[in-house]
């Protein structure tokens, strides 16, 4: 891997970018070049962020002078473009590129969805002249790690602090490499997930050069060519895209066939196969809080994807269960496919079950009138599970009635353990992960 350090800030330490292949220098952060910042075999980079002045720039060094045009210098000439707010199409960012008059033209888009980083991807195979092309936001680092596949120049990684949405450090950038195995969870709105600190310690414990990136998209268009062409390893799914993933894939096991909704896919050699690792973490929760829920009658609160593979668990177990939520269509489908009751929340009384599941992700931020049920009146008697992490007004008022319940962090981790045995072929102690949540 290429990597180019970007100085951030002028506190400089040459250390910090003795192992990169080129360094860069801003004029919005130095006026002149710091002496000695370039060790033997490191090529400069002098970046314009202020208006253009030959007389600064340094001998030998590839001078970037964003989107004017190329100027009569002795120097190599980088042209730049950036956009921070889209990816245009591909044919237009093909125009954008193949318009500049550069040595090297660079090209940075912001990448809301999956389908941006494809265009990006596809557009890189029709420039001929040294280019680079990177997707900014966190949702764009995969073209950061998959230089060699971008045919990049340079990947460019921070000293100090960031210089662009979605970079990484040069430490980051030097230990990932360009053998990285990348893996991810795909989803909206996902922010708050703790899917990355898990599997990331499960690679360190493993010792396995990998990366979990979270993709947090707009929609599901082009899923399957991102994760095939960017030669992604597998990916977990979740909200709101359990049940439409199964269009973007190949074949499914036969559990998640059977539930109809998947949250682990895997990528072998171009072909991908989704699986269900929910079932296989409700299962182990409620294992590890002795608890056997068969015969049992259960309420289960939501009907997306997490609420199938419950309702699909809950049948094996022989539980009379009765599904309930603010989508009566979903609820309805969900009763059918998995000979369960659809009832409407508003004649749904809790106290008529011996256990209640949550599969709707509410926490403290939301109002309890949230919730499809009055969870107020819960009563000692009843095993709750609240499949979301975290502090919830559910869980607070199972600990005050002193009921038995069974954390998410515990479905998470045991899920967790599953998905990165499916990509890797190695199991992880179970604290691994469950200390990083």
């Amino acid at each position: 891997m290429r990597i180019c350090a970007s100085f951030g800030s002028d506190n400089v330490n040459a250390d910090d970018v003795s192992s990169a292949d080129a360094v860069e220098v801003r004029t919005d952060i130095f006026r002149t070049v710091p002496k000695g910042i370039l060790k033997k075999g490191q090529t400069g980079v002098f970046t314009f962020k202020t208006p253009f002045d030959a007389s600064i720039i340094p001998k030998g060094w590839i001078v970037d002078v964003g989107e004017m045009k190329r100027p009569d210098i002795p120097n190599k000439v980088m042209t730049s473009y950036h956009d921070f707010e889209r990816t245009p199409d591909v044919n237009t960012v093909i125009s954008i590129l193949k318009g500049m008059d550069g040595d090297i033209v660079k090209g940075a888009f912001t990448v809301n969805s999956l389908k941006d980083n494809v265009t990006l991807l596809n557009a890189s195979k029709h420039i001929e002249k040294e280019h680079v092309i990177l997707g900014m936001t966190e949702l764009g680092r995969i073209t950061r790690i998959r230089q060699n596949l971008m045919d990049n120049l340079y990947s460019y990684a921070y000293v100090g602090k960031a210089t662009a949405p979605g970079q990484f450090s040069v430490p980051e950038m030097l230990e990932m490499g360009d053998d990285c195995i990348v893996t991810g969870i795909i989803g909206k709105g996902i922010g708050y997930t703790r899917s990355p600190a898990m599997h990331n310690a499960a690679f360190a414990h493993s010792k396995i050069n990998g990366r979990y990136l979270t993709f947090d998209t707009q929609s599901l268009d082009s899923a399957g060519e991102f994760i095939v062409n960017f030669d992604i390893r597998g990916v977990n799914v979740t909200k709101p895209y359990k049940t439409d993933i199964v269009d973007h894939i190949d074949e499914c096991d036969r559990i998640s066939e059977d539930i109809g909704a998947v949250n682990t896919i895997v990528n072998d050699d171009g072909r991908l196969k989704g699986y269900n690792t929910d079932v296989d973490g409700i299962k182990m929760a409620f294992r590890k809080n002795k608890v056997s829920v068969r015969g049992m009658r259960a309420l289960i609160l939501g009907s997306g994807g997490a609420a199938r593979a419950c309702a699909y668990f809950l049948s094996e177990n022989g539980c009379d269960t009765t599904v309930t939520g603010r989508n009566m269509d979903a609820a309805s489908l969900i009763a059918r496919e998995f000979q369960v009751t659809a009832r409407e929340r508003t004649s749904v009384a809790v106290k008529g079950y011996d256990l209640i599941v949550n599969c709707i992700p509410l926490n403290k931020s939301n109002d309890i009138s949230e919730y499809p049920v009055k969870i107020e009146q819960i009563d000692p008697q009843q095993i709750v599970f609240d499949m979301v992490y975290g502090d919830t007004h559910l869980y607070d008022i199972a600990n005050k009635r002193k009921c038995v319940t069974v954390r998410g962090e515990d479905m998470l981790a045991y899920q967790g353990i599953r998905s990165f045995e499916l990509f890797t072929s190695k199991k992880v102690p179970v604290k691994v992960m469950r200390n990083a949540v």
